[in-house]
């Protein structure tokens, strides 16, 4: 065999095998969706594909719901998102760290109504942004509302830093009931006790969507089927 061909051959198979490792990356399973009510669907390209109950979600994955519409995602270190209705969430950059956790996540709030509950990961590794919000999270239950230029966001329990996208002014929510409130202009903070964004409005729909859940439970062979079901 020819030196030119060996080099030839090892540039093939190096081609095939970095093709093969993009291709995992891309689909690299990161939690599974809980709950599915009426229209769900992962969005690929122009078209949409439906999602079921137990079904795996994937880095970079787009998912979309209808009308009176609903899924809970559970990501493999237990954090909890709940997606109401007419909205869409990208699940763009999952890295982990090891033993079902994240050491970088980053979620991308489109468009909708969100509840987002921290689990086992560093809460610093995660990063949630809306169009015109960045929203970092300390061991925190946050109520989202993500507007083309609007983002309202409420705090349930924890510590959340609410900055704009651009220009970087932000605002830290402390205590449940603190909102935040950013538009193109900038960001404000209102105190517990003034109205805020709530998602628990969309809770009577689908029993499993506001209810704690564990990845580890849902993924479990015997209890998966009673979890995914509510019992």
């Amino acid at each position: 065999m020819t030196l030119l061909r060996v080099h030839v051959l090892s540039l093939v198979t190096a081609l095939i095998a970095g093709v093969a490792f993009a291709s995992a990356a891309h689909s690299q399973t990161i939690g599974v969706a809980a709950t599915v009510r009426n229209d769900v669907a992962q969005v690929k390209g122009a078209s949409a594909v439906p999602i079921s109950i137990g079904e795996n979600v994937v880095r970079n994955e787009v998912v979309r719901t209808g009308a009176d519409s609903s899924t809970k995602l559970v990501f493999s270190d237990s954090t909890n998102l709940a997606v109401g209705p007419v909205s869409t969430v990208t699940l763009d950059r999952f890295v982990f760290a090891g033993d079902g956790n994240y050491r970088d996540a980053t979620v991308n709030l489109v468009r909708g109504a969100f509840r987002f509950s921290t689990g086992s990961s560093d809460k610093r590794a995660y990063k949630i942004n809306t169009p015109v919000a960045t929203i970092g999270v300390r061991g925190t239950e946050l109520d989202i509302l993500s507007e083309r230029a609007r983002t309202v966001a409420t705090l349930n329990e924890g510590l959340a830093i609410v900055c704009t996208r651009m220009g970087g002014k932000c605002v830290t929510l402390s205590n449940p009931g603190d909102t935040a409130v950013v538009t193109l202009g900038g960001v404000t903070r209102t105190r517990a006790g003034a109205p805020g964004f709530s998602f628990a409005q969309f809770c009577s729909g689908d029993g499993g969507l506001c209810a704690p859940m564990t990845f580890a439970f849902l993924s479990s062979p015997a209890t998966e089927v009673a979890a995914l079901c509510g019992r």
